[in-house]
């Protein structure tokens, strides 16, 4: 509360700022037994809204050390400006109402999680991020969406390697014959170091969860079936940051090809030995387009993101070296380590964890763990029969969106119950038909399965998004704050701020009958002219000794000083100083005439006091936005001795003297 008081100080905020500050305005839980306070309008104030604003911002600079009677006048100039909001009816306008939805949209988001799972996931993700592992793998490729038969094929393959690697056959030579992924010809199934985020989540999981020499079962992901050893284990060697001159060169190139890109790389190295800016020879020779513009500046990596055979070697370089020609499946490489960072801390790093979680796999196992504990709490039932007769009324004008559902009759039966509501089979072709087009691939039963499960997690979130203010007496606050933080801008925009900047005539009126309270102190007059020829001292003295009798400007002194020069000989800058706050590296004697030399590397300045202004009154021009702030004050002090006036605020000072 403490901070919206301090905003009525100032020029108006925009509504997020002034909404993000009013969780300080109001209540975040209820007492068990509670006492009115204070009633305003016969509306009854409850003492635990008071207490819990009071402790919270007891501490906020400003405002420390405040009795609870000292505070309680500005609690009441804020319940009273609300209370007139709703008497006028601001809160039932469309505008508000929308305006205060949009709103608790964002604000359920984090009520719309399992926020346990989510916690143990980034926990996982970080001890991931510290910990690396290194793993082979051999591939059975599965197609999407396979039939079950193609799914057991794959899976009995897969077991049948791993019976092959239990037997102690070599996992090179099985990952050269068998495996689907096409760099295994090459890598016999290595895969190198990673952590959490660069293998799609079952790998990963699979790969984290083994010994050091063990084979795992077959792990199904998106690509296939997957055999893993892990190879080996350590800590992350932390982030570096790399420019990199590139020569490409597949190692599978003509022999032509590679002798011709590795002449070049050497070539670059050499220059580099000569002295050449890493960043110039990047620019002009490196052949990877994406960094060779910024001179080779790459991103932060981490370690496990480099081929291990350049990974070795730049962890191991000093930073500000660079590196000797280095070859890669790709090409050569020459590197400089321009910085080196151990993992931040998991403090820092838990914004960015959470949205890299949100936005793989893990996001999804984190909602469908959300949606399963609302149809436990909720009394969730479907039909599946039901939703199988409907798929069997529907035909092939579905897929085109011109499906007519008066053929098939009522369509009354339930397909899923949420709580005491009934969604029926109408319900669910109505929203399968909101989808124009379906690929003629689907069947008209995955049609159905598809869309009804869709229906069902949006009807639960907009289900728990209805109970979280009974649920959640946090979030009823929260709500509460925003509806009465957005009638509080409304009305303060209208009745204070936009009145003061757009109510010319009472700005000017107010300004006329407290000029003197905005006055100019005694000020100076100064001129710095900077020249670099000594010869231009004598006459940029005698002309400055003039110049506040002859009104000159800076341009009329330019011409003067300079005569017939092509080139402008000296840089002249004017300001007018209040006594008492000139630069600190501006130092003159506060007289008229004053003139100091100073020679500053390689150029002249001369700074001379043209003139002393005694204090006189500022005008509307100078101080307008000062003016402003303090007509706003006097509106908003104004407009409360109305609301007082307007209505009865009766306070139990009994129960305010128990508050400590």
């Amino acid at each position: 509360m403490k901070r919206y008081f301090a905003r009525l100080n100032k020029l108006s905020l925009p509504l997020p700022l002034l909404l993000f500050l009013l969780p300080l305005l109001l209540p975040t839980s209820t007492t068990a037994q509670d006492e009115v306070l204070l009633t305003i309008d016969n509306q009854p104030v409850m003492r635990s809204e008071f207490e819990r604003i009071y402790r919270k911002n007891n501490n906020i600079q400003g405002f420390e050390n405040k009795t609870p009677q000292e505070y309680l006048e500005l609690f009441v100039n804020f319940k009273l400006k609300v209370h007139e909001a709703k008497m006028l009816g601001l809160d039932t306008l469309t505008s508000f109402r929308n305006e205060l939805a949009g709103y608790k949209e964002q604000l359920a988001q984090p009520y719309l999680q399992d926020r346990k799972l989510i916690d143990s996931l980034l926990q996982e993700a970080y001890y991931r991020t510290l910990n690396e592992v290194n793993a082979s793998h051999i591939m059975v490729k599965l197609a999407a969406n396979p039939a079950p038969a193609d799914t057991l094929k794959a899976y009995t393959r897969a077991m049948d390697i791993r019976k092959r690697l239990l037997a102690g056959e070599s996992f090179s030579k099985i990952a050269g014959e068998e495996s689907d992924d096409p760099s295994a010809k090459t890598n016999n199934g290595r895969l190198g170091w990673f952590s959490a985020f660069v293998m799609v989540l079952p790998f990963e999981n699979a790969a984290y969860n083994l010994e050091i020499g063990e084979y795992s079962m077959p792990v199904r992901s998106r690509y296939g079936y997957h055999i893993i050893r892990l190879n080996d284990k350590r800590l992350s060697m932390g982030e570096i940051r790399l420019s990199h001159i590139m020569i490409r060169a597949a190692k599978n190139d003509k022999k032509e090809t590679q002798d011709q890109a590795k002449e070049k790389i050497f070539q670059c190295y050499q220059l580099l030995q000569n002295g050449s800016p890493f960043s110039e020879v990047a620019k002009q020779h490196s052949e990877d387009a994406g960094s060779a513009q910024s001179g080779g500046q790459m991103r932060w990596l981490r370690s496990g993101e480099l081929p291990q055979e350049l990974e070795e070697v730049v962890f191991k370089t000093d930073s500000g070296a660079f590196t000797e020609p280095l070859q890669s499946d790709f090409g050569w490489h020459i590197f400089r380590i321009d910085g080196k960072r151990t993992i931040a801390p998991f403090s820092q790093m838990k914004s960015q964890l959470e949205q890299r979680i949100m936005a793989d796999e893990r996001g999804k196992i984190s909602s469908e763990s959300f949606l399963s504990s609302v149809k436990k709490e909720n009394g969730f039932v479907s039909y599946p029969g039901n939703m199988a007769e409907l798929a069997s009324m529907m035909d092939s004008s579905v897929y085109s969106g011109n499906w007519n559902m008066a053929v098939a009759g009522d369509l009354i039966d339930p397909v899923f119950v949420i709580g005491t509501k009934e969604y029926t089979q109408k319900d669910l072709a109505e929203y399968i038909l909101q989808t124009k087009q379906y690929r003629l691939t689907e069947t008209l039963s995955g049609i159905v399965d598809k869309k009804s499960s869709e229906l069902i997690n949006r009807e639960l979130i907009a289900f728990e998004k209805e109970q979280l203010e009974k649920k959640y007496p946090d979030f009823r606050h929260l709500m509460e704050e925003y509806h009465d933080g957005i009638l509080l801008f409304n009305i303060m925009d209208d009745r204070v701020w936009n009145k003061a900047i757009s109510d010319t005539a009472g700005l000017k009126s107010y300004f006329d009958m407290h000029r003197n309270d905005y006055m100019w102190k005694e000020r100076a007059n100064v001129s710095v002219y900077t020249f670099k020829e000594e010869s231009r001292l004598k006459q940029t003295r005698k002309l400055a000794k003039k110049r506040d009798k002859m009104n000159w400007t800076p341009a009329e002194m330019v011409a003067l000083i300079c005569k017939n020069d092509t080139l402008t000989c000296v840089e002249i800058a004017d300001n007018t100083y209040e006594k008492g706050e000139s630069p600190a590296d501006l130092d003159f004697s506060w007289e008229k005439g004053f003139e100091k030399m100073i020679r500053d590397t390689g150029a002249i300045k001369l700074i001379y006091v043209n003139r002393l202004l005694p204090p006189e009154p500022k005008t509307l021009g100078e101080v307008r936005g000062q003016v402003t702030a303090d007509y706003q004050n006097y509106l908003d002090k104004q407009w409360i001795e109305t609301l007082r006036a307007k209505y009865t605020v009766d306070v139990n000072y009994g129960v305010l003297n128990q508050i400590q």
